[in-house]
């Protein structure tokens, strides 16, 4: 007989339709968002082809067309997606409080009943670059019932976030509260690459927020039912708080509870950061990694504990429910809790379902439930991990074959060396595991999180055993601990252990110099073509030609995404970008001949948010060098973006004036200047002075940068006085950047030739101190970008400068606002009129 031939050809996975089902799902709500929001009518548009596409469907299955009834039955799907967003993203009720809000903060007096449990964040550690002092915080999410209106109460309808800038008391799910604050619209981000945080709650069906400064205006008028069930689970997560701060200790509570019960607000800043540079964020983010684990634990510790299989499936599909529903429901948990409790339907009934069938059955459900998930990080990655893992274990097993021989010599090793070989073929799939989960999310964690990190491939085998343990020993805290004190203090001493070892392993990990880099990220297209390919790879067997041609093809997308961020704009054209940093100043310059330039990088709020706005905008670009940074004078609201940028961003110099740490011009307030002066340092960045009549270094011949203030000896005034007024020539057009200039310093420059400027950042955000008639009557400027809050449209500064032609824009109102300068002119933009132009609809007007 002649043997059959051999294929070194991966084995194919098998087909399964309902995952092309969710894929079609999917792409409606992606086409929905991006293009039929624009359109109007767009969900009765989506009704008609989807019933379309069922009228093609029956006709085809009566003709026995099986490829045209496949193809229209997707169609149909994605109508359906398309469908379900419009609904849920276009359309609220018409006495929606949204309906009232502006984007300028109002006064309002509401009823309102609690929906979720309070969140108490404390106050920030001391940072001498923060401006304004910040205290504690405290947010919840209600649901409003009744607005005052004068003297009567107007029934309205809709959820939003009520903000507390202090330690507000612990409201509990159903009280019903009265509620003094400022109300506004979520305001859109106003520079690229900045998060947004109103698209994500207008995902979530919440378009306004409230805030207030005090604890007392808020107020409980009813208490809720302790028999509602929401209220109920409410106690129950503040119970298992209580008990895990208790049992774990002061030292590791606070992680203790970002890892259970993804309670990150009480996480230190430095702890967070080192969980990310490793790549293990993931870890305090209660999500489908602490279910699965801790259904695996529960599982082996019944069947150990010698308990009937039916009861064990029983018990540890209570205590996933139990434990998603506490832990707050998110779509990681569900989509968990739903491979959990299917894979334990599987050992009772003794089939065991395809992981496709299981992940589209969870796909479907977080996408019923709120289809903007599909466009969240988190959901992203937590169903791409998921895949991966399933694919990992499905070749995994197809090649973990061990001949009859081996096995029989295996059988008659000494008990050490079986247990060695268990721990060790164990760690080896964990690392494995590990490397291939980091392979395949990289390039979206780059994307949304701009960092890479190799390290976490390396420590993920060591740190899950003992976030495993954590999670064991803190669920038998918050079960019998409290019938059993002895043992749960047991418990939370492993508990504690284990999250102390992680810690420490997490630290020694970010001290590697090779363990993270901040990456701008890969294009939109350049993912969509790569997740695409691989999702096509999933559904077709066909494409699965083994792992090497799909390596290669890998290698070659990846060269290719390398080469096309490489690659820059226009050599021949001058950017600047004066982005939107409320009460601050950043002016991205990206000159003629590939270098980048900053002037001045702060904002009056959180250094770290200033940090990310700025690094934002500039990996929105595809910029990773900053050449050099113009600081204008110590005023933090202009330079406490610094620390962050210089973590983030290979620096070339800073510039600073000659009076940046005199003691006399900073009225003796040296923290913040000799701070920066420190971390400069110890990053070994140059610092140099510049004063009048220098001109700084640049790479393009017809390009110039002078500086015309201050002199070498400083003015007789504070540090404002002696801001660094900056004039950018370039291809017969002018840029002027004067700082926070004022009297006496805005004279000196005035006593000068006058100016005939194209564009001018108005001096000190645009304060009337800083002599706007005369200023614009010296240089002329055709437009002015006033960086900083919104100022009335008849204050002193927008008169002066219209009255001698110019065109006065605000980043409040306008978002970051760009130039871009060559020989053929000048063109402006501002982001929020980028927005506009594709507009995706709804906004309460």
């Amino acid at each position: 007989m002649q043997a059959a031939p051999t294929s070194n050809a991966a084995p194919s996975m098998p087909y399964r339709p309902l995952l092309l089902v969710a894929m079609a799902v999917g792409l409606g709500i992606a086409a929905d968002r991006y293009v039929g929001s624009t359109i109007p009518r767009g969900v009765f548009l989506w009704w008609v082809a989807g019933t379309l596409s069922i009228a093609g469907c029956l006709a085809f299955r009566r003709h026995g067309k099986t490829r045209a009834l496949t193809c229209t039955l997707l169609l149909a799907a994605l109508c359906v997606g398309g469908a379900w967003h419009h609904l849920r993203w276009n359309y609220f009720a018409a006495d929606d409080l949204a309906r009232f809000s502006r984007e300028a903060a109002q006064p309002v007096c509401i009823e309102a009943v609690v929906t979720g449990r309070t969140k108490h964040s404390p106050a920030p550690a001391r940072n001498p670059l923060r401006a304004m002092p910040a205290g504690p915080r405290s947010d919840t999410l209600v649901r409003v019932l009744r607005i005052r209106d004068g003297t009567d109460w107007r029934t309205v309808s809709g959820d939003c976030r009520l903000r507390v800038a202090s330690e507000l008391i612990d409201l509990k799910a159903g009280d019903r509260l009265h509620v003094f604050a400022r109300f506004k619209r979520q305001i859109p981000a106003l520079n690229p690459g900045q998060y947004d945080w109103a698209l994500a709650e207008r995902g979530a069906g919440r378009h306004c927020e409230l805030f207030c400064t005090e604890p007392e205006c808020v107020s409980v008028v009813e208490s809720g039912k302790n028999t509602t069930l929401s209220r109920w689970l409410g106690a129950a997560a503040s119970r298992c708080e209580d008990q895990l701060v208790r049992y774990v200790g002061a030292e590791e509570s606070g992680l203790a509870l970002a890892v259970l019960l993804g309670a990150r607000q009480r996480l230190e800043d430095r702890v967070m950061k080192s969980f990310l540079k490793t790549g293990t964020v993931h870890l305090l983010v209660v999500s489908g990694l602490h279910v699965g684990m801790l259904a695996w634990a529960v599982w082996l510790i019944f069947r150990a504990g010698a308990l009937p299989r039916h009861w064990a499936v029983v018990l540890t599909a209570l205590l996933v429910i139990a434990y998603a529903i506490i832990a707050g429901g998110r779509p990681p948990v569900v989509r968990a809790t739903i491979l959990v409790l299917m894979g334990l339907t599987a050992l009772t009934v003794g089939r065991v379902p395809a992981v496709k069938v299981v992940l589209a059955a969870a796909a479907l459900a977080v996408l019923a439930y709120n289809p903007s998930e599909l466009f969240r990080g988190g959901t992203q990655l937590s169903f791409l991990c998921v895949a991966a893992l399933a694919t990992y274990g499905y070749y995994a097993d197809k090649r973990r074959l061990v001949d009859p021989l081996t096995r029989v010599i295996r059988d008659y090793e000494k008990w050490y060396l079986k247990v060695r070989r268990w721990l060790s073929s164990r760690f080896v799939n964990l690392f494995a595991v590990s490397l291939v989960i980091w392979i395949v999310a990289a390039p979206l964690v780059a994307y949304h999180f701009h960092i890479a990190t190799p390290v976490g491939v390396l420590i993920t085998p060591l740190i899950w055993p003992l976030v495993a343990a954590a999670l064991v020993s803190g669920l038998g805290i918050c079960t019998i601990g409290w019938l059993l004190p002895p043992v749960a203090s047991l418990l939370g001493w492993v508990c504690s252990w284990c999250l102390g070892t992680t810690e420490r392993i997490v630290g020694l990990a970010e001290q590697l110099s090779f363990g993270h880099q901040y990456v701008p990220g890969p294009a939109v297209w350049w993912l969509l073509v790569l997740y695409g390919v691989m999702a096509l790879i999933t559904v077709v067997p066909r494409l699965q030609v083994g792992w090497k041609p799909l390596a290669s093809l890998a290698a070659l997308w990846v060269a290719i995404g390398l080469a096309a961020a490489a690659t820059r704009g226009d050599d021949e054209q001058l950017r600047c970008t004066f982005l939107a940093m409320g009460h601050g100043t950043c002016v991205v310059l990206e000159l003629p001949g590939g270098q980048t330039l900053l002037y001045d990088a702060g904002s009056l709020g959180s250094p770290e948010g200033a940090s990310q706005t700025i690094a934002g905008y500039l990996w929105s670009q595809g910029i990773t060098r900053i050449d050099a940074v113009v600081l204008s004078h110590a005023d933090v609201d202009h330079y406490n973006a610094m620390p962050g940028l210089l973590e983030r961003f290979a620096v070339g110099v800073v510039y600073v004036s000659p009076l940046m740490f005199d003691a006399w011009a900073n009225d003796g307030q040296l923290d913040a200047p000799e701070f920066l002066r420190t971390t400069l340092q110890q990053a070994e960045i140059p610092l140099r002075e510049v004063w009048m009549n220098d001109r700084l270094r640049v790479a393009h011949a017809d390009l110039e940068i002078e500086v015309l203030h201050p002199p070498r000896a400083g003015m007789l005034g504070r540090d404002n006085a002696n801001s660094i007024l900056l004039n950018i020539l370039f291809a017969g057009h002018s840029i002027l950047l004067p700082g926070d200039l004022e009297s006496p310093g805005i004279e000196s420059v005035m006593a000068e030739r006058p100016l005939n400027c194209d564009i001018l950042l108005a001096p000190h955000h645009g304060s009337s101190n800083s002599d706007p008639p005369g200023f614009a009557a010296w240089c002329t400027p055709d437009w002015v970008v006033v960086s900083g809050r919104q100022i009335s449209s008849d204050s002193l500064t927008n008169i002066s400068y219209r009255r001698v032609g110019a065109q006065v824009i605000h980043t409040a109102q306008r978002g970051a606002v760009q130039f871009i300068v060559d020989k053929k002119g000048i063109e402006v933009s501002s982001y929020r009129e980028v927005l506009a132009k594709v507009s995706r609809g709804g906004n309460p007007e």
